[in-house]
């Protein structure tokens, strides 16, 4: 998978994610929570893209892993609209072992 290819993916999750806490979650704390999270996540992408530094990129990687961790557990209630395409974004960043940037992005360890 390129890096195109899961930036695509994480932005289409992201989407996805959004819709669905818009549609079907009931307004309250864990809502608000959801979105503020899936807010970070999106802030550190655009971050991400004008900023190409190791710590910033870093950030990113770790915003996206808390995006797919909640996701993964709207997927798992089943809820509609998930791509099988998007597993492998899942499997690639959540255990940390991103083939494009290793396991810390692309800064490596710290």
């Amino acid at each position: 998978m390129t890096a195109y290819e899961l930036t695509r993916h994480l932005d289409d999750i992201a989407t996805w994610y959004a819709d669905v806490l818009t549609h079907l979650y009931p307004v309250g704390p864990d809502r608000d929570a959801k979105q503020l999270l899936l807010a970070h996540h999106r802030e550190f992408a655009r971050l991400a893209a004008a900023d190409p530094t190791p710590a910033v990129g870093v950030a990113a990687v770790q915003w996206a892993r808390v995006l797919l961790v909640l996701a993964d557990a709207d997927r798992d209630l089943g809820r509609p609209g998930w791509r099988p395409e998007w597993t492998d974004v899942y499997e690639i960043y959540v255990p940390g072992n991103d083939q494009l940037r290793g396991p810390f992005g692309p800064s490596g360890p710290e």
